[in-house]
């Protein structure tokens, strides 16, 4: 009995002297936020994000929307290859990314009549030095009626120098594109 007494105190020891060198070296980087998208009159979503791993710098991030009936989108990326999150050290500077990373209001493209023109005859919408790339299955014809229809946009950094864009129609969430910018 005495032998187990030891050895809990031993282990109890050891747990807090791994604790504070995790706590020194970084911690574990388990962080999220959330905040509300309300892209339209009567319709109400919530971006949350959230990152998982031995520490910050090499973390996964995930960013979620969801809207009444659940998850209507979601994806995951390596903290250490998207702009936003990469340069978040520790716990708290990593919440501060995150919260700036889901704002609805970080990006200039609220509405799909917003994206950049593709002009006939080109093989994609032309932005100057600045390309947009559309989602797969996207045709000229099938981009500028989107465009027309003036749908919600949401648009995140997804990389280095590059943002996603979805497109909120009819309650769905759907990619549009890749808007590439200077990094």
């Amino acid at each position: 009995m005495r032998g187990l007494v030891i050895v809990g105190i031993l282990a109890l020891g050891l747990g807090g002297c791994l604790q504070q060198m995790n706590e020194r070296a970084g911690g574990r980087c388990e962080v999220t936020a959330s905040k509300p998208w309300t892209p339209a009159a009567g319709s109400e979503l919530t971006v949350e994000a959230g990152t998982l791993g031995a520490d910050c710098e090499h973390a996964v991030a995930t960013i979620v929307i969801r809207d009444q009936s659940g998850v209507a989108y979601a994806q995951a990326y390596p903290t250490a290859q998207v702009m936003d999150l990469a340069q978040a050290r520790d716990s708290r500077a990593m919440r501060t990314a995150l919260g700036e990373w889901i704002q609805s209001a970080n990006h200039t493209i609220d509405t799909t009549s917003a994206l950049p023109d593709w002009p006939e005859g080109a093989e994609g919408p032309q932005n100057g030095e600045f390309p947009f790339y559309v989602a797969e299955g996207f045709t000229r014809e099938t981009y500028m009626a989107l465009r027309e229809r003036n749908a919600p946009v949401f648009c995140y950094v997804q990389g280095m120098e590059s943002e996603k864009c979805l497109a909120l129609e009819d309650g769905v969430l759907s990619e549009i594109g890749i808007q590439s910018f200077p990094g």
